[in-house]
């Protein structure tokens, strides 16, 4: 900190010289200067990661035990079990999803929504997919449901397609972009002996709409193909560091001992 002593011999003194100006620069200088790419905040895939970035300051809760929720959104579902395929997720827990997606209003694709009524496109979708690890765990135990969480966020609807499209492509999750159906709706009535079996139920068999008797038809990409890529895939997935405000969860004594989730600071 400045003194006053030395604040008074400064302003006593003579002011300084102008500095020297500064000799011109080279000729040629630009080619070599460094050139970074402007940031534009209104870009879509920035967008996205803004709302990727608020999803995961969310806790992650148990997906059986969401709680009942009004809105819109997104989110991203984790992985913290035995299976051997999904170590790698079991290892990044909190950090790497096993698979993200969105959830809108019905009828908001053809705008005919009203977009000030309340709705739980958000809620169901994950009670959706908690149904569909249910069914599946009842044939592989190694997906029991208390294995899964999620992070969930309400957003505005136009901000959705976006956040799940950056989320994709910056966590690669492996039940989006390498074995693919586990988001499926069930087909209905007079679509099932005409529609292949999803390569995610060809995998991870159990769901009651998927049953070979009602869908007769395998998928081209066989379990043991899914598996191959499965594998290939973990070490090609950019690495991201397990910070502990990432990996914050509610413990409860249904995770998995072996992992250790990191606690939020007091």
């Amino acid at each position: 900190m400045i003194t006053s002593s030395l604040f008074e011999a400064w302003a006593e003194a003579e002011p300084p010289l102008a500095p020297k100006r500064k000799k011109p620069k080279p000729s040629g200088w630009m080619k070599g200067a460094q050139r970074h790419p402007e940031y534009n905040p209104l870009e879509l895939e920035n967008l996205g990661r803004s709302v990727e970035a608020q999803l995961l300051r969310r806790a992650i809760e148990p997906l059986a035990s969401v709680a009942p929720t009004l809105g819109a959104g997104v989110y991203a579902i984790y992985y913290s079990g035995p299976h051997p395929l999904y170590a790698y997720l079991t290892q990044r827990f909190g950090v790497t999803p096993i698979y993200v997606g969105q959830a809108r209003r019905e009828g908001e694709r053809k705008g005919n929504t009203d977009p000030d009524a309340d709705t739980r496109a958000l809620f169901d979708r994950l009670e959706e997919h908690k149904d569909s690890i249910q069914q599946v765990s009842r044939l592989d135990p190694d997906l029991d449901i208390k294995y899964f969480h999620a992070r969930y966020l309400v957003a505005i609807e136009a901000f959705v397609s976006v956040a799940e499209r950056a989320m994709i492509k910056h966590h690669q999750p492996v039940w989006n972009t390498v074995v693919d159906g586990f988001g499926n709706h069930n087909p209905g009535v007079g679509r099932y002996d005409k529609q292949a079996r999803p390569a995610w139920d060809e995998l991870h068999p159990g769901r009651w709409w998927s049953h070979p008797k009602r869908m007769p038809k395998p998928n081209a990409k066989t379990p043991e193909e899914s598996r191959i890529a499965i594998k290939a895939h973990f070490p090609n997935i950019p690495t991201q560091p397990i910070a502990q405000e990432t990996a914050t969860a509610a413990l409860g004594a249904d995770i998995v001992p072996s992992v250790v989730i990191a606690q939020p600071a007091v």
